[in-house]
């Protein structure tokens, strides 16, 4: 099933559509989403190739690893997108950024050990510390191989 939701940073200098169904987002707590994001980042994965921009964008993108960027609006500041450097088809969209059904659950929860303790995410599903994360995501780049 494809749907085509709509996305936009605050001030609507970049706006995107999304050519996928999205039943789910993950959140990251790890410290460089914290920093990025002003809390957990929530977010929907989707392919480069599912995401097509306006014309006119304002959309800029930070290297802040050696592995990913992350992309915002240079006017308005709105972070949006996380990226892997090395493997354009993973992009990581901010959920508050797309026009969601509100139907959507939340899949996981990554890097748990460094969320701070003043906030908790309901719902029962898995919490991954930041090596289990880690793990996870290797050995499914190994399946990709």
């Amino acid at each position: 099933m494809s749907d085509t939701i709509h996305g936009q940073c605050l001030c609507g200098r970049v706006s995107f559509e999304i050519a996928a169904h999205i039943d789910h987002v993950d959140a990251c707590h790890c410290s460089m989403c914290q920093h990025w994001s002003g809390s957990a980042f929530i977010g929907a994965s989707v392919s480069e190739t599912q995401i097509s921009f306006d014309s006119e964008t304002t959309l800029s993108w930070y290297d802040s690893s050696p592995w990913a960027k992350r992309g915002f609006c240079s006017n308005c500041g709105s972070s949006l997108f996380y990226k892997l450097t090395e493997q354009s088809d993973f992009w990581a969209v901010a959920a508050g950024a797309l026009n969601l059904t509100g139907t959507e659950v939340m899949k996981q929860e990554i890097f748990i050990d460094e969320k701070p303790g003043y906030y908790e995410l309901a719902g029962d599903h898995p919490r991954l510390t930041g090596e289990e994360a880690m793990a996870a995501f290797k050995a499914s780049m190994e399946g990709q191989s």
